[in-house]
């Protein structure tokens, strides 16, 4: 099952809970993140934190669901794999902040899940593998994830081996972007929590769209496009709750400039 939880700050935190497949995403599971993430904006979500119970992250997409009857055509296998699609745009395209919170395992698509998220925490002792060759396998979500996220050949490096990862090295590779001590796991959760609430709902959604939209364009092109995102952040209610709460020196009061954006 997917234990979804949100508090009053309007953080929402996915648990994978599949004890019994080592955390393994059934297509339920799936619908259910995704489900969770195409719909944060409007639900008012500050921020999704994907987090797995039982000390570990996720083993990745449950195969049980993926073995393939005899004499299955191609249209039928794909009927399979598209909650993951699913998934991945979800993720992605996400309206609010996304942390993948990596303790223990993170293997196959859980390590595609932890680069669809904005960014990666994990413990010193977690680790990273995507073995998926050795089953037979193409890890094509992963193969294509890891590699916007880190680069061909470090991505090459971990699917083509299957070697298990370290915190460590998934950091120096940019798979990972914080790692800290399993005691001081929650406490680091809650510090991004705060600093995402922090910031202008509006303002950091307007910057997750920037950096997709202007990822591989020339610079020009990229320029450009900030400078349109610049103009439409700057006549939004919420920069102008968020200067009036600079001049006052107090903190801003994000839902308030929100209602009057949607009025």
């Amino acid at each position: 099952m997917l234990d979804v939880q949100r508090d009053a700050r309007g953080i929402v935190t996915c648990w994978i809970d599949n004890p019994g497949r080592r955390n393994a995403l059934n297509d339920t599971m799936l619908a259910t993140l995704a489900a969770v993430m195409e719909g944060a904006g409007e639900q008012g979500a500050r921020a999704v934190f994907v987090r797995g119970h039982h000390a570990t992250f996720c083993s990745g997409r449950d195969l049980g669901e993926l073995d393939a009857d005899e004499g299955e055509d191609g249209a039928a296998l794909a009927r399979r794999i598209a909650p993951a699609q699913r998934l991945a745009r979800a993720v992605r395209h996400c309206a609010v902040p996304t942390v993948a919170v990596i303790e223990g395992k993170a293997v196959g698509l859980g390590v595609a899940l932890a680069t669809w998220c904005d960014m990666a925490l994990a413990t010193e002792d977690a680790s990273f593998s995507i073995p998926e060759a050795r089953a037979g396998i193409a890890p094509s979500f992963t193969a294509v994830s890891l590699t916007l996220a880190i680069g061909r050949r470090a991505a090459l490096s971990l699917c083509l081996t299957g070697r298990a990862v370290g915190a460590a090295e998934a950091q120096a590779l940019g798979l990972v972007q914080q790692v800290c001590a399993a005691q001081d796991l929650d406490a680091a959760v809650d510090t991004l929590a705060a600093a995402f609430i922090k910031g202008s709902p509006q303002a950091l959604g307007q910057t997750k769209a920037l950096l997709e939209l202007a990822a591989g364009q020339q610079f020009d092109a990229a320029i450009a496009r900030a400078s349109q995102t610049a103009v439409v952040s700057m006549q939004a209610a919420e920069a102008t709750e968020g200067m009036a709460a600079f001049r006052a020196k107090r903190p801003p009061t994000w839902a308030l400039a929100g209602q009057d954006a949607r009025a």
